[in-house]
């Protein structure tokens, strides 16, 4: 059994690129209000939750981007860690 993690740099970054583009693609295009002039209970309920659907869809892009660039820092950090310990290594 190996020990090694093996971390294919460009890969990584290819698929957050495509994670990073889909999620600037994601539009939330539900409308805020509908029956602007309609009092009925089941509008209003729709309204709200077309209002908490954005919300959620907002909430989950910005936890992508978060997560994309949280990885994208992890990855940088880890292949900077693997060159100190290479160049440790070749000067014992």
């Amino acid at each position: 059994m190996s020990s090694e993690i093996k971390i294919l740099k460009n890969d990584v970054d290819e698929a957050l690129s495509k994670l990073q583009s889909s999620t600037n693609a994601l539009t939330t295009s539900l409308p805020a209000s509908i029956g602007s002039n309609n009092v009925l209970d089941t509008v209003k309920k729709m309204n709200q939750l077309n209002q908490a659907l954005n919300q959620v869809a907002e909430a989950y892009k910005a936890l992508l981007q978060q997560n994309e660039e949280s990885t994208r820092q992890s990855v940088e950090f880890m292949a900077e860690a693997d060159k100190q310990i290479s160049s440790f290594i070749k000067m014992q």
